[in-house]
């Protein structure tokens, strides 16, 4: 693989928190970084670290903190001229942990204490080729970066919010396992007599302000379907929870039945068994009435299963009809597996109200970082001739810009969308949605790369905050 393929997919993979496409691959979201670190004799430093589940922010090796350190406040931890600052801006270090030189594993002990939190990994080694290191919270992946020491080129941690799967096993106050692993460019362990590993464990703001859509703890109600921690909501967005079952843990299969309502169906699974890979070792292998329908492989996330991977079912069943839904955990050659660390979970929702593009839909309600807002304004072009639409943004209010392609035959596109706080390039067809804190009225742009496209629609919508 080469360096910057492998680079931009731990990008793309970092970037799967933002709310950037859900059904485009190959989403490139870069976050500018001003904070600088400093290091004293850490030589072979590699710069440019890339981020796989979560996202950002960073240690700052160095001589001196770049915060002052009020004189009872959180204390800098610091070792062979390496400081991981007790304060970077609100963020507190709550466990500082460095390595000596050699040392390819680092293991130690944390309590957590039911925050949000990220992990700043700090690595140098003499090696020049690309060189990971993986964090691990009592077994479990929390996220793998470049071995890198400079910030800026990393751009951040690994951000773990708390609704994160991760402390389904890793409960606040109950000591857990933290593990840094250095390793190659596929995460292979590998053994370096040059490299020196560290971490700073930060209690953090749950979603920082970054000029995206605001953020608050969704909805919950009391006809939510909770087991063990983990809940499958009763309404996000439009849409209404009809059936949802998580099986016991370590189960790894569940069965239940629902009936069908009529209309438009989605099915989100719920799964914990990740890693770090660059291929899925797990799968849901999902039958409804013996056929298949999957959303793909375990790909980890929140206690909030609603908001997980999500597929639209076919409309193949008559209203009323009993659905017959059999779920199992399986490898990736499709043998069943049974892990007694492991949770899954189906939940099946019936869709709100919808405007087709083509063979596309576009919710009418749709929730965003807890929020709920409407769909207020579609423009739409015909692919074959059109490069661009802008459409106004509001002033003084929050709000999300749905963008991509429907129906599209020809070659693959590229859009990408500007005029917003992060600026978002997706690949492949269909819809995303980023959102933007409020602001001055402004416009946003989509534009459709060259190519040779013989149907489809070009296709950018505005959402504003439900009243």
């Amino acid at each position: 693989m080469k360096l910057t393929d492998l680079r931009d997919e731990l990008t793309a993979r970092a970037n799967s928190t933002d709310e950037t496409p859900d059904l485009l691959p190959g989403v490139r979201h870069k976050i500018a970084r001003t904070k600088r670190r400093r290091t004293a004799g850490a030589a072979g430093a590699i710069g440019g670290l890339a981020v796989i589940a979560l996202i950002a922010s960073g240690i700052v090796p160095g001589l001196n903190s770049t915060t002052p350190q009020p004189a009872d406040g959180p204390r800098d931890f610091t070792k062979d001229g390496v400081v991981l600052p007790g304060l970077e801006g609100a963020d507190i270090l709550k466990k500082g942990w460095i390595g000596d030189r050699g040392q390819s594993t680092l293991t130690f002990s944390w309590t957590p204490e039911g925050k949000a939190v990220r992990f700043d990994t700090y690595c140098t080694t003499a090696e020049s080729a690309l060189r990971t290191v993986t964090v691990r919270l009592n077994d479990r992946v929390v996220g793998t970066t470049e071995c890198s020491a400079d910030p800026e080129a990393n751009g951040g941690g690994l951000r773990v919010p708390i609704d994160n799967q991760l402390w389904l096993t890793a409960p606040a106050g109950q000591p857990a396992q933290v593990t840094l692993q250095f390793g190659d460019a596929t995460f292979r362990p590998l053994r370096d007599d040059s490299v020196q590993l560290g971490v700073g464990i930060y209690q953090t703001a749950d979603a920082p302000p970054d000029g995206g859509a605001p953020t608050q703890a969704p909805p919950t109600s009391a006809a939510d379907y909770v087991k063990d921690g983990i809940r499958y909501r009763a309404k996000i967005g439009g849409d209404t929870l009809v059936e949802a079952k998580i099986g016991n843990r370590g189960e790894g299969a569940l069965a239940f039945t629902f009936t069908n309502p009529g209309g438009r169906l989605s099915l989100v699974d719920f799964c914990t068994a990740t890693d770090s890979g660059e291929e899925p070792r797990y799968r849901l292998s999902i039958k409804l009435n013996g056929e298949e329908a999957t959303t793909g492989g375990c790909t980890g996330g929140t206690i909030d299963a609603g908001t997980g991977s999500s597929a639209t079912l076919p409309n193949s069943w008559q209203t009323g009809q009993l659905v017959d839904v059999q779920v199992l955990l399986e490898d990736k050659n499709g043998k069943r597996v049974k892990n007694p660390d492991e949770w899954i979970g189906v939940g099946i929702y019936a869709k709100g109200k919808q405007r087709a593009i083509s063979d596309s839909f576009l919710d009418e309600l749709r929730e965003y970082n807890g929020f709920n807002y409407e769909l207020a304004e579609v423009k739409q072009a015909d692919a074959k001739s059109a490069t661009a639409l802008e459409l106004a943004t509001p002033a003084d209010k929050p709000f999300l810009v749905a963008y991509g392609t429907a129906g599209l035959a020809g070659d693959s596109p590229t859009v990408t969308v500007s005029g917003v706080a992060h600026g978002t390039t997706a690949g492949g067809g269909g819809i995303g949605v980023v959102g933007q804190a409020a602001r001055p009225a402004g416009t946003v742009k989509v534009t459709l790369s060259t190519g040779r496209y013989t149907s489809g629609k070009l296709l950018v919508a505005l959402y504003l905050p439900a009243d």
